[in-house]
């Protein structure tokens, strides 16, 4: 028979057993839960890195973007500017040249050509024709190649030469001035001349 000391060893034992049993339960669970809450805070922890590397990358790439937009921008004011600098250079060359033309021996019949070419337009009476202060002496030759009714008169608008008629009966304006026509090229020479700026 089993004494109550053997009873009390083997209860004792087992309460012992079962103790041990729970405690190594416990430390297991513990393990888990630091283990699972170790993944859960270093993907926390890598996520945040994720997104803050993102953060990075997006903030350079935007200021990659911007700094190329200044950089383009600057480009196409200097290219722009050059350009501008070109026309005006080769714009004022051939304002130089017309003017030369305007006081050469081949301007009077040029004049007068223009001005029976405007004659055919103008038919009413009454017609001016405006042309520059230096070319009223050619008042005379103008009037007779245009042979009708016309009034020659001094415009100090018109600098470089040619004619520009205008009769208010008709309604009619034709401005066909060296001006005129040297100003309705440069349309032409920013198409024409590979100056293009995209």
């Amino acid at each position: 028979m089993v004494t109550n000391e053997e009873k009390l060893s083997k209860f004792n034992q087992a309460i012992h057993h079962y103790a041990e049993e729970q405690r190594k339960k416990i430390e297991e669970e513990v393990a888990k839960f630091k283990e699972k809450e170790l993944n859960e805070a270093e993907n926390e922890v890598l996520q945040e890195a994720y997104l803050l590397i993102q953060k990075e990358m997006a903030q350079m790439r935007n200021n990659i973007t911007k700094e190329m937009a200044h950089r383009e921008m600057d480009a196409r004011r200097e290219l722009l500017e050059k350009r501008r600098q070109i026309m005006e250079q080769v714009f004022s060359d051939a304002a130089a040249k017309l003017k030369e033309f305007a006081q050469g021996p081949e301007y009077e019949g040029w004049m007068t050509r223009h001005c029976r070419e405007l004659a055919a337009v103008f038919n009413e009476t009454e017609t001016l024709l405006y042309v520059r202060p230096e070319d009223v002496k050619m008042e005379k030759a103008l009037a007779e190649a245009f042979g009708k009714p016309c009034r020659i008169v001094s415009n100090e608008e018109i600098q470089l030469g040619g004619i520009r008629a205008q009769n208010p009966a008709m309604g009619l304006v034709a401005d066909d001035t060296l001006d005129a026509l040297l100003e309705n090229q440069q349309e032409w020479f920013e198409e024409a001349s590979g100056l293009r700026v995209q």
